[in-house]
């Protein structure tokens, strides 16, 4: 019997023996089956340096293990180190528990190229192996109408619970790369630490760490009751680096460089079986943000952070504590095209919006049943403030470049909403000392009805000197002006009270190379506005719907302005403002229209009446010395040669039919009486046209102009008070003599010196 045991434990333990060397070295003999049958099973080349069994530990170790490429080299998923450790004796209560799995050096390597990536070789391999199988497995459907099943539902259908411990991943490195679009994303020293899963009731809480290799920390901590579905995220990034989102931009702006960071610190708690339900929390900031345009030039930022109290899908709430934004800025450059640097940039957006797509040629689907109402919204910003922010403007479109920059701009904001009126703030610094002051109240569902006041205050005009010498011809040397408007909006409809300061306003001379959108005679019109303290002050009332496109605000109070310098400056000798004691009625002319002088264009010289009416007009430069008189000849050269001829062809004919050789005025109004349908009249001018020569009779036109010229100036500087430097007489360019239309006569106009 003894003999009979001693065989039996002998046999016994060599059998364990046996055992525990087949778990020792079956590992080994697996790994290189594998390995060499890789490309039958996957259709890739494997590589493992060793796997171990530990049978007293229950442990598994796998040490470097490489799934290569497809050019059977380079690696394509692979790890320094696993182990998994097993847990068997729980298997008595009815548990399957592992107590540890654990990675170290996880590399995995992501390419895409369109629609295609470096593992859909893989993919298709193993999708052919399943289409070979006779097997099939039937899926049993029915849980997809029944919404989410939670864990511990799942738990009770399973012989035994699941639980999984201590799983942790270390020094991981991940690395996504678009060829497509040159992106490469690259996540380094990537770390998971699970303390455990449960297919069960309890809490399962997962953290993940990782950096991204062009800058930026993420961590990410979950908590999930597999029992409920309850969940609760909270991620943390720190100075991510957003230039790694460059190659993505191309779609949609056109760019030369980008660069700044982004950290959040977002906690969204909700249920898995309604996510869009969930609350979203936490604060979001982006920094140093600079986005340089093809130009050169940068817009961007230095901080912007935004608090969120409560956003909800589901409700349709967005609660937003605060927004601050530090360090803004950015231009408006406006081109001779038409268009802005806005534009530029945002070229590929506009192009890719432009292209037709396979949706505008389908056919019109059939009207579908209407959609439930949407929740109204709830959005309210709890504090805006915006601080040195400063914004330039540059516009190319004029005869000369325009350049301003406004700086130091604040808006401060509280309680804004959508519903119920608010009240933003917004100061800003124009150049030498310059202010702005904006104040708004109303609610942002109803832009079209809100009440705003504009306040400007002590604007140098000779930064806007550009605008002045493209639109008048004249460059604005000194002034600084005030700006005051009140403005109510009541759906859509305007009613505006502005009021304009300006004070020492001047301009330089006219430049004469400018063709100026408007022809307004500025010198007199400034002087004239000005009062005896060298101000300006005028109302400009505005109203309107603000939905008219040819309604704006800026439009009409130009045009005001423009209109009453030219008002009172086209009728110079109709004198307003201070001038009004040294002008037209003190010297106790009411001229109306008659700013002018008929002259005779056959004749070298003036009547009585017309040189007291010329030596009348002078008499405001005695009284003034600013002022200038500029006498201009007109009359059209090739109508008068022609008239004249005419006349002098009709005096021939009078001369040679009645006889007379001089003429008296009953002969000159019989002249004028023979009409130019008379056929013994044209009869004569037939034979007789060609003996008066046009030519030489525009000639002679010239030379009695330039005499009338002459002898009125010469009439003109014997009067008191005037100079050669206040006083010019001339005739109009030839140009302007061949468009001529009116009578011949010498136009009269005021300018300052």
């Amino acid at each position: 019997m003894k003999k009979a045991i001693k065989i039996i434990l002998i046999s016994l333990v060599a059998l364990i023996v046996l055992v525990l060397a087949a778990l020792k070295f079956a590992p080994g003999f697996i790994k290189d089956y594998v390995v060499a049958h890789s490309e039958e099973f996957i259709g890739r080349k494997m590589a493992i340096e060793s796997v171990s069994f530990n049978p007293f530990t229950f442990t598994v170790n796998v040490d470097k293990f490489a799934l290569l490429e497809q050019d059977g080299t380079t690696p394509f998923v692979s790890f320094d180190k696993f182990r998994i450790n097993v847990d068997p004796l729980k298997i008595v209560t009815k548990t399957a528990a592992v107590s540890e799995i654990y990675m170290k050096g996880l590399y995995v390597h992501v390419t895409q190229n369109g629609d295609m990536f470096n593992f859909s070789d893989i993919l298709d391999f193993l999708a052919k192996a399943d289409s070979a199988s006779p097997d099939t497995v039937a899926v049993d459907t029915a849980a997809a109408d029944t919404g989410m099943v939670n864990a511990a539902e799942i738990a009770k259908g399973l012989p035994v619970s699941i639980s999984v411990k201590n799983i942790v991943f270390e020094n991981g490195n991940i690395i996504y790369e678009d060829t497509k679009i040159g992106s490469k994303i690259h996540i380094k020293d990537f770390g998971i630490a699970i303390p455990a899963v449960y297919l069960s009731n309890k809490q399962t809480d997962v953290g993940v760490s990782l950096k991204f290799a062009d800058g930026g920390d993420l961590n990410v901590k979950v908590s999930v009751n597999a029992a409920t579905n309850d969940f609760n995220v909270n991620v943390g990034l720190k100075d991510f680096a957003l230039a790694c989102g460059k190659p993505y931009l191309n779609d949609f702006i056109a760019y030369k460089d980008f660069s700044g960071s982004v950290s959040t610190d977002i906690s969204v708690a909700g249920n898995l079986n309604d996510v869009l339900s969930s609350n979203v929390g936490g604060v979001v900031s982006v920094d140093n943000v600079v986005l340089t345009e093809t130009s050169g030039k940068t817009i961007g930022v230095k901080h912007v952070g935004v608090g969120i109290k409560k956003a909800n899908l589901n409700e349709n709430t967005f609660i937003i504590d605060s927004v601050i934004v530090d360090g803004a800025y950015a231009h408006m450059d406006m081109y001779k095209d038409g268009k802005t640097n806005i534009d530029v940039l945002l070229a590929p957006l506009n192009k890719k919006s432009a292209e037709p797509t396979a949706d505008s040629a389908a056919p019109a689907e059939e009207p579908k049943e209407e959609a439930a109402p949407a929740k109204k919204m709830v959005a309210k910003v709890g504090k805006l403030y915006v601080h040195n922010t400063k914004v330039s403007a540059n516009d190319q479109t004029l005869t000369k470049p325009f350049n301003y920059t406004v700086s130091g701009i604040t808006v401060n904001g509280s309680n804004i909403n959508f519903d119920t009126p608010c009240t933003v703030n917004v100061t800003a610094s124009f150049p030498e000392g310059g202010s702005v002051s904006v104040k708004y109240k109303g609610a942002l569902s109803d832009m079209g009805t809100m009440d705003a006041y504009i306040s400007v205050k002590n604007l140098a005009l000779k930064h806007f000197s550009n605008y002045s010498l493209h639109y008048t011809g004249y460059p604005l040397i000194a002034g600084t002006m005030a700006f005051a408007s009140e403005n109510k909006i009541q759906n859509f409809n305007l009613e505006s009270k502005n009021t304009i300061d300006i004070y020492n306003i001047n301009v330089g001379d006219k430049d004469g190379s400018v063709d100026p959108e408007f022809m307004v005679p500025m010198k007199v019109g400034l002087y004239i506005l000005k009062d005896k303290d060298d101000k300006i002050q005028f109302d400009v009332p505005v109203k309107g719907n603000m939905k008219d496109p040819e309604f704006s605000v800026l439009k009409i109070i130009w045009k005001t302005v423009m209109n009453l310098i030219i008002k009172v400056a086209v009728s110079p000798l109709k004198i307003v403002g201070n001038v009004a004691t040294t002008g037209a009625n003190m010297v106790g002319l009411d001229l109306g229209n008659n700013d002018e002088i008929i002259v005779d264009v056959m004749s070298g010289t003036f009547t009585s009446e017309q040189y007291a009416k010329a030596t009348k007009m002078t008499e405001i430069l005695a009284n003034d010395p600013k002022l200038k008189l500029i006498f201009t000849q007109y009359y059209n050269p090739n109508k008068t040669a022609k008239n004249n001829k005419q006349h002098m062809l009709k005096t021939e004919f009078y001369k040679q039919t009645q006889g007379k050789q001089t003429l008296n005025e009953l002969d000159e109004r019989a002249i004028l009486e023979i009409k130019d349908s008379d056929d013994a009249f044209k009869a004569y001018a037939k034979e007789h046209a060609a003996d008066i020569d046009e030519k030489k009779l525009k000639t002679e036109l010239a030379t009695l102009a330039s005499k009338r010229d002459e002898d009125l100036l010469k009439v003109l500087m014997q009067q008191n008070g005037v100079t050669k430097k206040n006083i010019k007489v001339l005739t109009a360019p030839a140009g302007e003599l061949s468009a001529y239309k009116g009578k011949a006569m010498y136009k009269v106009t005021v300018d300052v010196q």
